[in-house]
């Protein structure tokens, strides 16, 4: 896979802010979910303490948890939704010192709104809503996808983002309060290290179509990155604590006492988030069917076939070889899996950085994001996501995902049955 060296910037600036703009910011908008119910949104924040930080030398400190919730509620709602960037004085004031984003940036855009609205009932239609848990991009942020959980809510999906503690840029805990995480922290320097030691071998990857090659090559970047695998566990645990979590809320009195159906789980993420996703599909039994978002797969599936539903989705890297580099994992599942590749698109294509104006504020050099029009990159991502979830969650199979459709040219697809 091709890295822009720019992305780490870009998405830290997107999901510090969790923002989108126009150079006209009077005039921008979040497109509207398509799905029948409107969009309640929760921040909730935990700690494991069954689990120490090892990001830090404390003992005593244990591993943090913080998580957004979109959800499904009532259409007829009062008040106005919660803006796109939730408490931007706070965050303003904790931007780290030498963040290339000038403060002013946040009154530019206070005034977008999303549309989710705080805390609000859960809609009545159904007595439960299946679950989907999302885990974000390395050094991303629970919001970096804010316009494809939206969509998933208002179909009727509980829309789970996990933040993983030292991995992104902060978390907004349930007062509204930000932690800051530092990017100089000692083990986030030693992932940043087998990264670039690890490059070349990813290169290859995408140089090869031969299985065997393959596998070798996959062997070997999983051998010179111990510290990722580590935290791929550790996310993966992260995953879990918070579907145990959910189950309690099922349980407790609140906003989602017996809303959730913890027998429809599906797991879902960008990048490394997707990678999390493909691990929890296979160790975590509640996991019912995941897909991974652009996210080269490491860990245990090097060895282990998966057996749940599943869909690799690639961004167009027109200068490879092997433009599907999740093939073997794809030719190997022992259930119903998808690869789809979309035309035209880059890495970051698949989160909100596709909101057109956000490259041009940000000065994005060439190549950051693909040719493909950015809100037409989110529609396809939106409707496959949609489609797969519908299909081996709720049994609502539309037939998007039996083969090539003439209403998604830009898209390629594979099924193994």
């Amino acid at each position: 896979m091709k890295i822009v060296k720019f992305s780490i910037l870009a998405i830290s600036i997107l999901f510090f802010c969790n923002s989108v703009c126009k150079r006209d910011h009077s005039t921008f908008r979040l497109p509207k979910p398509t799905g029948p119910f409107a969009v309640g949104t929760i921040n909730y924040y935990f700690v494991d303490i069954s689990r120490p930080e090892t990001f830090t030398p404390d003992p005593n400190d244990h591993r943090e948890i913080a998580i957004r919730i979109w959800y499904p509620a009532e259409t007829h709602l009062e008040g106005s939704p919660v803006p796109y960037i939730e408490n931007a004085e706070e965050r303003k004031r904790s931007l780290p010192e030498n963040f290339p984003l000038p403060p002013s940036f946040f009154d530019k855009v206070s005034s977008v709104k999303s549309h989710s609205y705080k805390g609000v009932e859960v809609a009545s239609t159904e007595v439960q809503y299946p679950i989907l848990l999302f885990s974000h991009a390395y050094w991303a942020g629970m919001n970096q996808s804010t316009v494809l959980m939206e969509e998933l809510a208002s179909h009727g999906y509980v829309v789970v983002s996990v933040g993983h503690a030292y991995e992104t840029s902060h978390f907004i805990k349930i007062d509204g309060s930000i932690k800051v995480f530092d990017p100089h922290n000692k083990e986030f320097l030693l992932r940043a290290e087998e990264r670039k030691y690890a490059q070349p071998i990813q290169q290859k990857i995408t140089q090869t179509t031969d299985p065997e090659e393959l596998e070798t090559l996959f062997r070997t970047l999983i051998m010179k990155r111990p510290k990722t695998i580590e935290s791929l566990r550790i996310w993966v645990g992260d995953i879990s604590f918070v579907i145990n979590k959910l189950e309690k809320m099922n349980r407790d009195n609140g906003l989602f006492c017996g809303r959730l159906d913890t027998e429809r789980i599906g797991v879902f993420g960008h990048s490394f988030g997707g990678v999390a996703a493909g691990q929890t599909c296979l160790t975590e039994a509640r996991c019912k069917a995941g897909v991974n978002l652009d996210g080269l797969q490491l860990g245990d599936l090097i060895d282990k076939n998966l057996t749940r539903p599943f869909m690799f989705m690639h961004h167009d890297n027109i200068e490879v070889i092997n433009k599907i580099p999740n093939r073997i994992f794809f030719e190997r599942a022992e259930n119903t899996a998808y690869m789809i590749l979309i035309k035209g698109t880059r890495h970051l294509n698949f989160s909100d950085l596709s909101l057109p104006g956000f490259s041009d504020i940000l000065n994005m050099p060439d190549g950051s994001l693909g040719k493909i029009d950015g809100l037409r990159c989110l529609k396809v991502q939106n409707d496959y996501i949609l489609a797969f979830f519908n299909k081996h969650l709720r049994g609502d199979d539309s037939g998007l995902l039996d083969g090539p459709s003439v209403d998604y040219p830009e898209v390629d697809i594979m099924v193994k049955k």
